[in-house]
């Protein structure tokens, strides 16, 4: 719970956390965790794809893929991440998304969220610079006219030409904006906040630090981000991306309330075995290896998203970084929920959706409650 662990019981109606209290009503149906650990569903909000599809796939069944993947790895929501596309392809994922939301998995999902086309091409990163680019009036007035009312959050460098237009749509629509693979300096990354920007994707990766422009150091977006006290931060909790020293040294600065533990995961999420994968749509010039545990450019000089679940992020938080249950639950579930603006997720609380998962002592999943109704238990039922 959000302050602290309690041996408590969960009473849910109609979908709805409605107590949370030592006696049990005589009326009602009784669900036995056997004395196990019981957090709210994670919250994901930067998830490119998972067993075997990415939403770059653009169909309804790489997008049920995707959710149905991560919901049996402990996250109850997760938001649609686009990496950069040419515009034809985002807009035809807003139609699938709109199909998704209308069906049976529609409650999982919250809205899209775009990393890139925006970016600077100099921090790509495993993006490919020849689909990055500037924000055009014409492309960000087609977006907007046609997803504005879908699209949750947009990862942008704000140094980049074009990008005041984009933030003030992106206010006009309510929509999260946030540093992503940007080479802008610390006065840089203050003048984005001061203009709209509350947020820093995967803090350390395709992010900027201290380093010399014309002879003169300059601090960049990592020393920005911990000295403002109201930015959130994303951290890649993979075990990969970013050392224990790391992850430990941006909760002593930040806390557990402005950190999210994010997957940045790509479509060989969830899956075993695998040695070449894509990054975005299948096309050779996607193509990946997977080695190690993380997935790479085949010529090694990047990292290409994270093949994480909800449950490795956990497990690997606490058991190899010896971070606090609560610390790293709060990072998987209520700070995401606080920073795309979702009020009813992300803790177990009264009045919030009763979306929780129980865990057994591996931390692999035992059971899964969306909105009040059992969708997986210890024998293996799943939807």
């Amino acid at each position: 719970m959000p302050d602290g662990i309690k041996d408590i019981n969960i009473i849910s109606e109609d979908g709805v956390i409605k107590e949370l209290c030592e006696s049990i009503p005589d009326d009602a149906e009784i669900f036995d965790a056997k004395g196990k650990l019981i957090t709210p569903g994670f919250v994901e909000i930067h998830s490119h794809g998972a067993g075997g599809a990415d939403f770059c796939d653009c169909t309804k069944e790489a997008f049920e893929t995707v959710i149905k993947t991560h919901l049996s790895h402990g996250t109850t929501l997760i938001c649609p991440t686009l990496m950069s596309s040419k515009t034809e392809k985002i807009l035809e994922a807003f139609k699938i998304y709109r199909d998704v939301k209308k069906g049976q998995y529609g409650k999982f999902i919250h809205k899209i969220h775009l990393e890139g086309p925006y970016l600077n091409p100099d921090m790509c990163g495993a993006q490919r610079p020849d689909i990055i680019r500037y924000p055009s009036k014409e492309e960000v007035d087609k977006i907007f006219s046609e997803g504005g009312d879908i699209i949750g959050r947009i990862g942008a460098a704000p140094e980049i030409c074009g990008i005041d237009y984009l933030i003030e749509n992106a206010k006009k629509n309510g929509i999260v904006m946030s540093v992503a693979h940007s080479s802008a300096t610390a006065k840089e990354t203050d003048e984005a906040v001061a203009k709209g920007f509350n947020h820093v994707t995967h803090l350390y990766s395709a992010t900027t630090s201290i380093r010399k422009i014309n002879q003169r150091i300059c601090s960049g977006i990592l020393e920005a981000a911990y000295l403002n006290d109201d930015m959130y931060v994303e951290l890649i909790g993979d075990g990969r991306h970013i050392s224990e020293e790391q992850m430990k040294l941006a909760i002593k600065i930040k806390s557990a309330d402005r950190i999210n533990l994010t997957s940045d995961s790509m479509r060989a999420a969830g899956q075993t075995g695998i040695e070449k994968s894509y990054l975005g749509e299948i096309c050779e010039e996607n193509a990946v290896i997977i080695e190690d545990g993380v997935a790479k450019l085949p010529d090694k000089s990047s990292y290409a998203g994270s093949i994480a679940t909800g449950d490795i992020m956990f497990k690997n938080a606490v058991c190899n970084y010896g971070i606090s249950v609560l610390e790293a639950v709060k990072m998987l579930s209520e700070t995401p929920a606080k920073i795309i603006n979702e009020s009813r997720k992300g803790s177990i609380s009264k009045g919030k959706d009763c979306d929780i998962v129980i865990w057994n002592d591996d931390f692999s999943v035992s059971d899964i409650f969306s909105m009040g109704e059992l969708i997986k238990k210890r024998e293996g039922r799943f939807l």
